[in-house]
Parts: structure tokens; C-alpha cells; sequence
């Protein structure tokens, strides 16, 4: 039977199907470009958090001249400040500490630390500060003063006549490096989703098998959506080493796993979506990858990866809102740790990305369509 005489609509699903599967057997023949699509996005999530883990406090060695019960409960009040990763240790190897650049400060709690506080007189402690870089310095110049306070709080109650009263909007805390991992796992599926998506568009050129796609006699929205599909196939397997890191590795448990799912589904349709259309519009595969990169690091700092975006200013926070990796943090966060990051719902912000993959799916088909008009297959 001729294709051609086919349902139509069975005949675009068909189309869909091969293509598919044509792209997915183009990139297994082709490791070095599948094996780079997978590997960036999961080495960018590790880059990052590694970057996180060694820049959130501060290394700071305490010396305990004085091991009476007000000293012990100082040293309490710092290691529980979530400011400092405490060395206790002696002065001489604080200062060898200090020499060799491994700590920020040095905190000298002085013999008479006890009997000064006890008879009510005041106590100095030295510190000891590498103000060598600007960030650290003034975390230490904040957070020292905020243990004290913390100390003498907790030590001397009756004294203390204005205390604090938290009330939490949200049932626990989360963590740092918790949030952030969220954010990076929405930039590294982006970034799959380009470089997987980009680079089997721009081989179609690179190959001269545009050609045979644009003189096919078949519905070019049904060849882009079958190269959407292949894509998207080769894409989760970056994306499920990624969640299986980030859930299984790191210990981030989401909060609801069907969000997280039908999420994640959404966000590699919206990014590779664009990344056929870069893939369509730059036709090399090596102007793909730069370019992917590049796009997705400047996209990842203003969507509010590391607080949400709408903390910061109003200019930043308002264009943010005009593209979708803003509205997939904010979706995953969700779903991840129950959050809610933006001035709209959950559900509102998964409409709006339907919304820009919708859009962006539409625009990738129209300029393989536009292409086959104007004669372009070269």
C-alpha cells in the first residue's frame, strides 16, 4: 500500500516514529556528539556543587585557652551558627593553619574566658583574620559577632531582656546546597536538552540529509516533532543519571515525585525543542555547542538558582519572568521541597512552560516549514 494512501493521521504518527528512531540510531553511530550531550550537563550539576560545598562557610580554627563550661558552650554557639567549619585546635597550628592559607580566622577563647564572665567583667576574644578575600572577611565580621550574641543569650538568660521569636513559614529548613541542586538539575536538563536536540538538527545539514527531509512527501511538522521525540529519547538518560545523583547521591528526597516527573517531561520538551531550532538555524554542530553553553549560564544566574529571583531587584526579577528556566526552577522546587519561589501558583507556573514549549515546539516546526518554501537545504 502507498504511503501516501495511508490515514493521515496514522501516517504522521508513523512519520513521527521513524524519525525518531532514525535520529536515535544517527547518534549511536555517532558516540563522541551523544556521549558530550550526556556528560556536559551532569559534569556542569557536579561543577556547581562542588563550588557550593566548599564556598558556604568559612574555615575557621578556635583555640580553647580556657576549657571551662562558658568556653565549651562558646565553642557550641560557633560550630551550631552554620557560619564556620570549626578546627579545634592549638595556637601554634593555628597560626601554621593561618600561614598556609586554610583557614579564614583564627578565634582565641583566653584562659581567663570563666572567671571573667563570672564575676561579670568583660572578656576579649582575639580573632585573627586573613582578609584576603572580601566575601569570607565580612562573613566572619557578621557571624562572630552573631555567636557571641548567641552565647551570651543561651549562658546568661535573665540578662538577655530582647530575644527573637521565629516563626517559620515552611515545616523544616532546607539547606544550601539542597536548594541549589534543585536549580542545577532545571539548567542541566536545558542544557541536554540544546546540546542533545541542536546537535541532530545541525547534523541534518552537515550531512546534506536535509535534503531528503525537505523533498519528502511528508509533513514537515510531523519530520520536526519525530526529531523532537529522538531527542528527547536520548536526552533521559542524562536526565535520570542527574535525578538518580541528586536523589540517591546527594540525599535530596522530592516532595512529590508525580510533580517531579511530569515536570521534568515538560522542561526536556521545552529545551529540546530549542535546541532543534538553534540546531535548524546555526547547521553546525560545532557553533552548537558554545553557543548552548553560553546561553545557559547567563540563563541560570538571573532565574534565581541560588533564592528566588523575585528577592532581587525589580529590573532582574521582571526579565526573568520572560523565560521558562525561571518558571522550572520554580516548579521543582516545588516539587522537591514544597516550596513556593514565585508570586504565582505551582500550577500557573507549569501552564506558562506548557505555554513556552507549546510555543517554542510551534517555532522550530514553522522554520523547517519556512525553509522548504524559500528552497533552503543548504
Amino acid at each position: 500500500m502507498n504511503i501516501l494512501n495511508i490515514y493521515p493521521a496514522y501516517r504522521s504518527l508513523l512519520v513521527i516514529w521513524v524519525m525518531a528512531i532514525k535520529d536515535i540510531r544517527s547518534s549511536l553511530t555517532e558516540r563522541a556528539f551523544m556521549i558530550t550531550s550526556i556528560i556536559i550537563p551532569i559534569n556542569f550539576l557536579l561543577l556547581f556543587l562542588l563550588f557550593a560545598l566548599t564556598g558556604g562557610q568559612a574555615p575557621t580554627a578556635i583555640v580553647l585557652e580556657d576549657k571551662g563550661p562558658y568556653a565549651q558552650q562558646f565553642l557550641s554557639a560557633m560550630e551550631h551558627s552554620h557560619s564556620f567549619i570549626i578546627q579545634q585546635t592549638t595556637n601554634a597550628d593555628a597560626q601554621n593553619l593561618m600561614k598556609k592559607g586554610q583557614i579564614v580566622a583564627i578565634v582565641t577563647v583566653p584562659g581567663s574566658f570563666d572567671s571573667l564572665l563570672r564575676q561579670g567583667k568583660q572578656a576579649q576574644l582575639q580573632v585573627v583574620l586573613n582578609n584576603l578575600e572580601v566575601d569570607f572577611t565580612n562573613d566572619i565580621r557578621r557571624a562572630v559577632p552573631l555567636a557571641i550574641t548567641s552565647f551570651y543569650a543561651s549562658a546568661f538568660p535573665n540578662q538577655v531582656v530582647i530575644r527573637a521569636h521565629e516563626v517559620d513559614t515552611y515545616s523544616h529548613d532546607t539547606g544550601y546546597v539542597q536548594y541549589l541542586v534543585v536549580s542545577l538539575m532545571v539548567v542541566s536538563v536545558m542544557l541536554g536538552g540544546l546540546l542533545q536536540a541542536g546537535s541532530n538538527a545541525a547534523r541534518e545539514y552537515e550531512k546534506g540529509t536535509i535534503k531528503e527531509l525537505m523533498l519528502a512527501p511528508a509533513s514537515l511538522w510531523a519530520i520536526q516533532i519525530g526529531k523532537i521525540l529522538g531527542a528527547l529519547l536520548l536526552n533521559s538518560l542524562s536526565v535520570v543519571v542527574m535525578i538518580i545523583v541528586i536523589v540517591f547521591l546527594i540525599g535530596v528526597w522530592p516532595e512529590h515525585w508525580d510533580e517531579l516527573f511530569a515536570f521534568v517531561l515538560l522542561l526536556m520538551i521545552t529545551f529540546v525543542a530549542l535546541g532543534s531550532l538553534i540546531g535548524t538555524l546555526v547547521r553546525r554542530r560545532q557553533a552548537v555547542i558554545p553557543l548552548s553553553i553560553g546561553l545557559s549560564i547567563p540563563v541560570f544566574f538571573i532565574s534565581g538558582a541560588f533564592g528566588p529571583a523575585i528577592w532581587g531587584d525589580q529590573v532582574t526579577a521582571t526579565i526573568t519572568q520572560l523565560q521558562p528556566v525561571y518558571y522550572g526552577i520554580a516548579i521543582l522546587q516545588h516539587a522537591f521541597h514544597n516550596f513556593t519561589t514565585t508570586s504565582t501558583s505551582p500550577a500557573i507556573n507549569g501552564f506558562i512552560l506548557a505555554g513556552f514549549a507549546a510555543v517554542i515546539v510551534a517555532i522550530s516546526a514553522l522554520t523547517l516549514i519556512n525553509g522548504r518554501g524559500r528552497g533552503v537545504v543548504h
